[in-house]
């Protein structure tokens, strides 16, 4: 069953509503304040991507882009890194880039 999303006329709310392949769209109500006076919205394409698609699309930018411009290139590029893990890493990437920025990085060389 599809999910459509919907503009209310009367109070402007948005909501979502999971409508069957038989039934009519036009005849959700409100859930704020209950008016039939809804309008269905043009929803945006959400694509689902395993994190070995995100990875793999950050290795690519990585490869193209060569080596970064400034410290705020590469504090954007380790957060960006760290958003492409399953479990939001962006703290802790960053966290060990300041850390081997300011030479606390534990590598003894």
């Amino acid at each position: 069953m599809p999910v459509y999303e919907f503009r209310c006329l009367a109070c402007k709310a948005k909501f979502s509503a999971l409508i069957g392949m038989v039934a009519e769209p036009d005849d959700e109500s409100c859930p704020k304040c209950g008016s039939k006076e809804t309008r269905r919205l043009v929803s945006r394409f959400a694509r689902a991507r395993s994190e070995d698609d995100r990875i793999d699309e950050l290795a690519d930018r990585v490869e193209t882009m060569g080596e970064p411009d400034s410290p705020g290139a590469m504090r954007r590029l380790v957060r960006d890194m760290g958003k492409a893990m399953d479990e939001d890493m962006a703290d802790e990437m960053e966290e060990m880039y300041e850390a081997d920025l300011s030479g606390a990085g534990g590598d003894d060389e």
